[in-house]
């Protein structure tokens, strides 16, 4: 089996090393060799020098190269990733972040090893700390779940594995990466593809996730933008495949899952607070024009209160959704309050909890989901 391990990259001389190192190891050690890529956007700290720079067994080939893909961003990374995979007619591209400080050489065989047995996609399950994701957590999980029916635990995970097969599903349409998949949408636009393309997907379990990882407050706006809005643009193209969804099925996970609590993340809950409450004030005018009158006054007290429970968030994006459709909202930026919200909210709930007893409620949250999809779908009409 040929196995190419792809890493996109900015700026992440101080981490990308040791990433290259366990991956060449995982290649040496399972497949006897293999390629390693990493595609660069143009860093200006030496991120490619430290990635060619790298020992690594014989029998892996390391490249490096900065992507021209017109558009800035971790999708147009793993386009230019794909379309080498088709060059050098690998049989799986396995997809790992370039600032993981968890990677283990048995990563790269538990992301490559499903492809021999006829899985075409493979979804990373980890540990992560309950402040970890927020993104994932209050969105792209729940409505991934509910929508397309499946229990991908981390749809935007960040590391996958991916067969042959599907390289010209994605690279099919080239006016799709002039969009938002370019960038941070490319996670959930791999996992959704997969999801209503009817490809075989299946979970790995990789035990801790330890990364960089964001405050939402400080710097998650735009990657927000970019999720939310490849999401949406997806149940349009999707219509078809998510509106007859009545359960939520669970996808294998292969390996063994752990229990540890992970390293602690820090999230400043007053800045959350405060950024929620301010950008609410300034998007007023267009949350009146895109929610609901009853989603619009719950919200109203929510921000008052950060009582926001999971039946009121699913309206707001259930809500925002049809108002993308109908064309009312071009980008999902007036939410970004909202979510700060929401996470805020999550925060407070969780604060004597474990991330074992958090996960539980994120659980639950997509099962809310799929329950007010009744309520979805009456607003998004035939």
């Amino acid at each position: 089996m040929k196995v190419m391990v792809g890493i996109p990259s900015y700026n992440n001389a101080d981490t990308i090393a040791f990433v290259v190192k366990q991956a060449a190891e995982g290649l040496k050690r399972y497949f006897d060799g293999g390629i390693i890529a990493n595609a660069d956007g143009g860093s200006s700290d030496n991120t490619r020098s430290v990635v060619l720079n790298t020992r690594v067994p014989e029998g892996v080939e390391v490249m490096s190269f900065t992507y021209k893909w017109p558009i800035p961003g971790k999708g147009s990374a793993m386009k230019e990733l794909m379309e080498l995979a088709k060059e050098k007619e690998v049989d799986a591209i396995v997809f790992v972040d370039s600032d993981l400080r968890s990677i283990t050489p048995e990563w790269i065989h538990s992301f490559a090893k499903p492809i021999m047995h006829g899985y075409d996609f493979v979804a990373p399950y980890y540990i992560r700390h309950k402040y970890d994701g927020t993104i994932t957590n209050n969105i792209a999980y729940p409505m991934t779940a509910s929508l397309y029916g499946c229990n991908v635990r981390q749809p935007i995970g960040g590391d996958f594995g991916i067969s042959a097969k599907l390289f010209d599903v994605y690279l099919d349409n080239e006016e799709v990466w002039k969009s938002d998949v370019a960038r941070f949408g490319v996670d959930i636009f791999l996992t959704t593809t997969a999801l209503a393309e009817g490809f075989k997907v299946v979970q790995t379990a990789l035990g801790l996730k330890i990364h960089n990882p964001k405050d939402p407050a400080a710097s998650l706006g735009p990657m927000f933008n970019q999720v939310v809005g490849t999401l949406f643009m997806l149940m349009k193209k999707y219509e078809e495949k998510w509106r007859s969804t009545k359960e939520i099925s669970d996808v294998p996970i292969l390996g063994k899952l752990e229990k540890k609590e992970p390293e602690e993340v820090k999230i400043n809950l007053e800045n959350l607070k405060k950024k929620a409450k301010e950008g609410f004030e300034k998007n007023k005018p267009i949350l009146k024009k895109i929610l609901s009158r009853e989603t619009f006054e719950g919200v109203e007290k929510a921000i008052k209160t950060f009582d926001l429970d999971d039946v009121l968030w699913s309206h707001v994006l259930f809500d925002a959704a049809v108002a993308y459709k109908e064309g009312l909202l071009e980008k999902p930026e007036p939410l970004v309050p909202l979510y700060f919200a929401k996470t805020a909210d999550f925060v407070e709930k969780t604060r004597e909890m474990s991330t074992l007893e958090a996960e539980e409620l994120i659980g639950e949250r997509a099962e809310i989901f799929l329950k007010e999809k009744d309520y979805l779908l009456e607003r998004w009409g035939v």
